[in-house]
């Protein structure tokens, strides 16, 4: 083989484009995730309440607790604690009794809310962007290096 450094490249640019599409996947999935509340919602932040269990046959998705306007009152303080089972239960991440959430919750119906992240992850537009970035970069990369190897 007269280039092995074109293999070594080859490789590094393939495995950035499968960085990069499985985390654009992941992130869209995230995105797709907040059109489950079918307006933009007001964010706030909370935590996990009950983490997600399983009692014998029975499964209890995870319940997050946050402070809200109460119900038919948009535009009121945030005094009502609400503790409910976001739209989205397995997403953005697996959601542990106590972790912090951002999430968004409709105005004119508290109770409907969806986990953004948490804490300690990523929002979806940043990670989307980061993940099409890494997946442009080693496409690039790969088509760079092609074209290099032919002259």
């Amino acid at each position: 083989m007269p280039q092995p450094w074109l293999t070594v490249a080859l490789f590094f640019a393939a495995f950035w484009t499968f960085v990069g599409a499985h985390g654009t996947r992941a992130a869209l999935r995230a995105r797709r995730s907040l059109d489950l509340l079918g307006v933009p919602g007001v964010r706030t932040s909370g935590e996990v309440a009950n983490s997600a269990r399983r009692v014998g046959t029975s499964y209890h998705p995870p319940q997050v607790r946050y402070q809200a306007p109460p119900p038919g009152h948009p535009t009121g303080p945030a005094t009502q604690t609400y503790r409910q089972v976001p739209l989205n239960p397995g997403c953005p991440n697996a959601l542990y009794r106590g972790t912090p959430v951002v999430l968004r919750y409709d105005p004119r119906d508290p109770r409907r809310a969806v986990v953004v992240r948490t804490a300690k992850s990523y929002s979806p537009t940043a990670n989307l962007v980061w993940c099409v970035s890494s997946m442009t970069f080693g496409i690039g990369l790969g088509v760079g290096l092609g074209v290099l190897s032919l002259l």
